[in-house]
Order: C-alpha cells, then sequence, then structure tokens
C-alpha cells in the first residue's frame, strides 16, 4: 500500500469513529499565483484528544463563485464521510462573501468567521485613517532605506551599541498582516534615538533622499497607536498560539476589543478616529441580528470554565443563557429522557444527594414539577407537566 493509500485509510478510520467533525476552508494563492482550496477536519477522539487531518488542498481553476465554491465543501464533505445524522456540520472560514454564501448554499451550520482574520480587518480599517497612513508611510521609507543600504544599516548598530539599545533590526511591515505595521512601529519607538543619530551621520546623511525624520507630533501619536493597537496584538498573538478550539473566546474577547476602543478624556482627535474606525468594523462581526449563530457563541462560552459566568452580558441574557443549556441539558440527557418518558403521572426517584436533587430541579425546571419530602435521603417527586 502506497504513503498516501496507508494515510487516507488511517484518516477514513478516525473520522469514522467521531461523533460529529467541524471543517475549516481557506483559499489562497501560491507564490506561482495558483489558486487552491483547502479543507481541514476536526474532532475529538474517543480518548478525547483533539485530531486535525488536511483531507484535501486542491488547484481551483475556475472563477471563485459561491456555486462553485459550495460544490467543492459539499464533495469533501461526502467524500470523507463527514455528515452525521442529526448533527450539523460546523465551519470555520475567513469573512470573503463569496465564501459566506457558499457555506450558507451547502447548507452547513453553524458557520464562524475566524476570528483572528476578523481582528485584521478591523485593524486594517484603523490603519487607514488618514493621518495614520501618513505616518505609517514616513515610518517605512526609514525602515527600506535602512534596510536597502550596508552603510546605512552597519552606521546604525554602531549608534545602537554607543547608545546601550538592544541590537534589533527594524521591522518592514507587510501590507497584508497588520501586527507587522504594529511591530514596525514599535521596534522604530525603541530605535529612535540610534536612527535619528544614524540618520544625521555624515556617511549616511549624503545618500538620504525624500526621507522625512518623525516630529515630535509623529512620536507622540505613534506612541499612542501602538497602545490602542496592543489589546489586538495580544489577541491577534493568543488566538494564533492556542493548540485547543477558540470558539468560546470570540464573544469575550469582541467585548473586551470594544470596551478598549471607547474614547477617553486624553484622546487626540487622530486617536478617536482610529479608535472609531475599528469599533464600527467590528460592531458588524457575530451581529445579534444572527440569533442562531450568537446563541452558539455564547453557549460555547458557556462551557469554558474561564468564562462560564459570562460577565460581559447583562443578567438578562446571562440568565436566558444558562436557562437554554439547562433546558438543552435536560432533553438530552438520557437519564432525563427516561423520567419524561416513564412518568406518565407521578414517579418518585430515590435521592442520594442534595446535589442530585438540585440537579435534577435545575435541569427540568420549566418541564418537571419537583419536590422533595425529605434530603439529602429521601424521595424526590417528580409530576409531568
Amino acid at each position: 500500500m502506497s504513503i498516501k493509500n496507508s494515510s487516507v485509510a488511517s484518516i477514513q478510520e478516525g473520522l469514522s469513529t467521531a461523533e460529529s467533525i467541524a471543517i475549516t476552508t481557506d483559499g489562497w494563492t501560491s507564490r506561482a499565483t495558483d489558486s487552491y482550496v483547502t479543507i481541514t477536519a476536526h474532532y475529538i477522539t474517543g480518548n478525547w484528544q483533539i485530531a486535525n487531518h488536511v483531507l484535501q488542498t486542491r488547484p481551483v481553476y475556475e472563477s471563485h463563485t459561491s456555486d462553485h465554491l459550495s460544490g467543492i465543501l459539499k464533495e469533501a464533505v461526502i467524500d470523507w464521510k463527514i455528515s452525521r445524522s442529526n448533527v450539523p456540520v460546523p465551519v470555520t472560514t475567513d469573512n470573503t462573501r463569496n465564501i459566506a454564501n457558499a457555506v450558507e448554499a451547502a447548507g452547513f451550520s453553524p458557520h464562524i468567521r475566524c476570528f483572528a482574520h476578523t481582528v485584521n480587518l478591523a485593524a486594517q480599517r484603523g490603519m487607514d485613517v488618514h493621518q495614520m497612513s501618513r505616518l505609517l508611510g514616513r515610518v517605512r521609507k526609514v525602515v527600506t532605506f535602512f534596510h536597502r543600504s550596508t552603510t546605512a544599516a552597519a552606521v546604525l548598530k554602531e549608534k545602537q551599541v554607543m547608545l546601550q539599545l538592544p541590537l534589533h533590526k527594524l521591522v518592514q511591515d507587510v501590507a497584508t498582516r497588520w501586527n507587522s505595521s504594529h511591530d514596525m512601529l514599535e521596534r522604530y519607538l525603541e530605535q529612535q534615538a540610534a536612527v535619528f543619530s544614524a540618520l544625521t551621520d555624515k556617511s549616511v546623511k549624503k545618500n538620504i533622499k525624500d526621507i522625512v525624520t518623525l516630529s515630535d507630533d509623529d512620536v507622540k501619536l505613534a506612541e499612542d497607536v501602538v497602545q490602542v493597537l496592543k489589546p489586538l496584538k495580544t489577541v491577534t498573538t493568543l488566538m494564533s498560539t492556542q493548540q485547543i478550539p477558540t470558539i468560546s473566546m470570540i464573544l469575550p474577547l469582541k467585548h473586551r476589543i470594544l470596551a478598549s476602543m471607547k474614547h477617553s478624556g486624553s484622546d487626540s482627535t487622530v486617536v478617536k478616529d482610529i479608535k472609531a474606525a475599528i469599533a464600527l468594523d467590528f460592531e458588524d462581526r457575530y451581529p445579534d441580528t444572527d440569533r442562531a449563530l450568537i446563541q452558539f457563541l455564547h453557549m460555547s462560552t458557556a462551557l469554558d470554565p474561564r468564562f462560564k459566568s459570562l460577565p460581559f452580558l447583562d443578567e438578562t441574557t446571562h440568565d436566558t443563557i444558562f436557562k437554554r443549556y439547562l433546558l438543552d441539558s435536560c432533553r438530552n440527557s438520557k437519564i432525563l429522557q427516561d423520567i419524561l418518558t416513564l412518568c406518565a403521572g407521578n414517579l418518585q426517584v430515590s435521592c442520594k444527594s442534595f446535589e442530585i436533587l438540585q440537579d435534577i430541579s435545575t435541569l427540568c425546571a420549566g418541564h418537571l414539577q419537583v419536590s422533595c419530602k425529605s434530603y439529602p435521603a429521601g424521595q424526590i417527586n417528580i409530576v409531568c407537566r
């Protein structure tokens, strides 16, 4: 058996044992400008280990229409036997409209937009603020100059030693990665004394063309921007380094980011504009109007011990979520299903502990009327409503 066939057989065996499977998909372009779509499956094994398998990376020669992408997704789900009876197929993608429409057309749910990509889009909106773009352009020119001039790079290193600064290279940002712009500003601020000293050195100054050093106002803006973007940078790093599912973190982190984007009395006009742009973009993501998705995200968060108190929600919404969760648990629990089926009238179930009584009473609120004659060692009287 070939390596490919052996790998496929192993993956199929693992998928066949999974109770439910989620998939992620992403479209990307190679250096040769060829388009591809990758689909990955995720599930929990019988030993409670997370398994991840790249099912396919296939070229896409046709137009990336929603119908075509939908066909690719459905074909993969069928080929790898991912569907389960009465169990939805969750899909995680980026925020592009064609893939969102494709997931909807394929009938998969819930559809979760990648939170790291969502943060990237919001941060890009902040970067597009005019004076922010101007600041990044100035810093980018300085960084590019030191990257391209070996003489300037050598002088910069001498100045770093002289000023006892870390021997760090300046960071060049990448247009598609907003956090690289954050890193570029942060590194420039760290090295600004050495940069200014190097740019005024005779051996470097004579080769400088069309480079403007930052004014005091520019430096102040750069410092403020780094602080504004810090929560987004932290979230991006957190989401990128996690080895466990991060869906429970989406709504708490969205709440924290929006809270950090509120205006303060010390904010300059530019900082206010940047915060407003980021907040406006974020508010449209995971909207409350998508009730099915929001309920799914809330339930996921409630099951995470780190966030189970749901402190970012008002009391009414908090109570509603837990009541819904408890009722769903009641419906899905085999023991409680048996109780519901058996009790055509009254049914007595022995109560071994007060905790059991509390659990049953809470879980079945609204479905069963529960009373206890005496506890901890008594009888629970359960009456079907």
